[in-house]
């Protein structure tokens, strides 16, 4: 595991900057090259947690309590996308309604015109703001329990931690140097970054994806979860 510093010190040696690398992220006496690096490292951290949206790392849960009377629901602060099959009505209890996806546009027209009615959930939708909307508008507080994918997070500080895997950090500087590569027209660094990032990604990717991680192994351990990326 490496702190957004360490990643920073480790490229700075591979690519031959002078010296132990930056003394911090922050620190207002770094050089060029080692801004440089900084803002490599930052950038690419984000750029492979944007890659997909459904990272499993980025995977989370939520317990929100709805208004009597208020048919949307509040949204976790660090909410990036919904898992559209996991949203529970009352999951603790006997009584648990799991709610059934539609399509916006559909719901808007089936749902949303004339009087509504009030009760227990069933149906829900997504707005185009990336809000949930339920149906029937909720007469109680009951809880309404779902999972769903968090937006990445920026490294920062020295000490702050990618939420990529720790066994993928490599792969953060592999991504730094072809940036690197690019920028500063180094191509033997950009021809060994590549090599190095395409490799890296596939195996994050395996590990992390829902339905991938069978890509990695020599023989296929569960059918029936079994999913084929096309190349």
């Amino acid at each position: 595991m490496s702190t957004y510093l360490q990643l920073c010190q480790d490229m700075s040696r591979d690519i031959g900057i002078p010296g132990t690398g930056p003394s911090s992220v922050t620190a207002s006496d770094l050089s060029e090259e080692e801004l440089a690096v900084v803002r490599y490292i930052k950038n690419a951290d984000l750029d492979i947690q944007r890659r997909w949206f459904n990272w499993n790392y980025l995977w989370s849960e939520a317990n929100i309590a709805p208004s009597i009377g208020v048919s949307t629901l509040t949204s976790p602060a660090d909410l990036g996308n919904w898992k559209l099959d996991s949203i529970v009505f009352s999951k603790a209890t006997d009584d648990y309604q799991q709610l059934d996806f539609m399509d916006w546009e559909q719901y808007r027209l089936e749902y949303k015109l004339g009087v509504i009615d009030s009760g227990t959930p069933e149906v829900f939708s997504i707005k185009p703001d990336n809000v949930i909307d339920v149906w029937p508008t909720p007469d109680s507080t009951t809880t309404i329990s779902t999972e769903y994918y968090r937006v990445p997070t920026e490294l920062a500080a020295d000490s702050d931690i990618s939420s990529i895997p720790p066994r993928f950090h490599n792969m953060i500087i592999a991504r730094a140097k072809i940036y690197y590569g690019e920028n500063e027209d180094a191509p033997e660094i950009l021809s060994g970054a590549l090599a190095s990032f395409e490799d890296l990604l596939d195996k994050l990717e395996a590990d992390q994806l829902p339905g991938q991680k069978n890509r990695r192994f020599s023989k296929v351990q569960d059918l029936f979860n079994y999913t084929v990326r096309p190349e």
